[in-house]
């Protein structure tokens, strides 16, 4: 699997295709317990290089394969001598699979399983396994409760895989979500963890890919890939005596009163694209900012649709819309030069 200089790999799965991948990865020949043994030691190192001298982690596990990591998890801190509570908020006898054998195993070796309750005391590290990636609608209780409060103690927390309440395909908080300081996402980057408002809740993110077939990871779909700048296309090198007048037109128009910064910022923009020229359609009282901001934009006010279409004749790419507001001034620069675009490329004007 591709990684970038981040050291994340580049696809990005929707939980559908994660679930999959895991599927493929079992039938393959990788026992699922195995693989979440895998998580839990993976998660166990992020958190022991994150908070070494914390010694007090408190775990909170939903019903999912998020929380059979977690009990795993609980037992190696349990094992290295730290001080640990488990708070079962979605109740622990109702584990299934790998995950029911994750917490006796858990039980087995001395972690106290402990129903959540709402004077619950939150200590040390706060381990997230409450909901995973097959979260559907908005969180119901008892886990909004669990989040919430976790929310409010301002303990460290660690998401397993996606903090909980975070769509794993959009990103969205569905109704709330776990604020972490690291999520240690497996096995593949999750769609949501780069969309919508991820960024507020993931904290550091991390990435294990638990030792996966790389042949299995090669064959499954994926739904898009991270822009980085070894992914990036290259633009072709230009000639070293090429002019202006090779390099493309951009007529840019907007700025209505009041918002001439929007139309200034676009014709810098494809300046700093590499438009060879830039034209600038806007209101009179905005030249001579345009003028002293961007002397190399040719800024002209329009006062008729006839006179901006005469502007644009030569222009290869029309930008309309920035700071073009609301107003009939707005409408006609929109309407009219518009349809006369598209009735001389030949597009549709409907």
């Amino acid at each position: 699997m591709p990684h970038s200089p981040d050291n994340l790999p580049l696809p990005l799965y929707s939980a559908a295709q994660v679930r999959e991948l895991d599927a493929r990865l079992i039938a393959a020949g990788t026992p699922g317990f195995e693989l979440m043994n895998r998580a839990a030691h993976a998660i166990w190192r992020a958190l022991r290089r994150r908070w070494p001298n914390s010694g007090v982690l408190t775990v909170l596990a939903g019903r999912g394969n998020n929380a059979g990591d977690s009990y795993l998890v609980a037992a190696l801190a349990l094992r290295a001598g730290w001080q640990v509570q488990l708070l079962a908020v979605g109740g622990a006898a109702q584990l299934q699979g790998d995950a029911a054998l994750a917490r006796d195993q858990a039980i087995a070796e001395g972690v106290l399983v402990q129903p959540w309750r709402e004077c619950a005391a939150l200590q040390g590290v706060v381990l997230d396994g409450m909901l995973g990636t097959g979260l559907q609608g908005e969180v119901r209780e008892p886990y909004a409760q669990a989040i919430r409060l976790l929310n409010d103690s301002g303990l460290p927390v660690l998401a397993v895989d996606i903090p909980s309440g975070l769509c794993a395909d959009t990103g969205q908080a569905l109704g709330v979500a776990v604020r972490a300081d690291l999520t240690v996402t497996l096995i593949g980057l999750k769609l949501g963890l780069f969309t919508g408002q991820s960024a507020d809740y993931l904290g550091e993110l991390q990435f294990d890919d638990l030792q996966a077939d790389s042949t299995v990871l090669a064959a499954q779909a994926f739904t898009a890939q991270r822009l980085v700048r070894t992914n990036l296309p290259q633009l072709p090198a230009r000639s070293r005596t090429v002019h202006k007048g090779q390099l493309g037109h951009v007529l840019v128009v907007g700025g209505d009163h009041g918002f001439a910064g929007a139309s200034l910022l676009s014709a810098q923009s494809a300046l700093r694209a590499g438009a060879g020229m830039v034209s600038l359609a806007t209101r009179s009282e905005h030249l001579p900012a345009a003028h002293v901001r961007l002397p190399e934009v040719m800024a002209v006010a329009v006062a008729s649709a006839n006179q901006l279409l005469a502007l644009g004749k030569n222009a290869n790419v029309w930008v309309v819309g920035p700071g073009l507001g609301q107003n009939a001034w707005g409408e006609v620069w929109y309407r009219r030069p518009r349809s006369a675009v598209r009735r001389r490329s030949g597009m549709p004007t409907h």
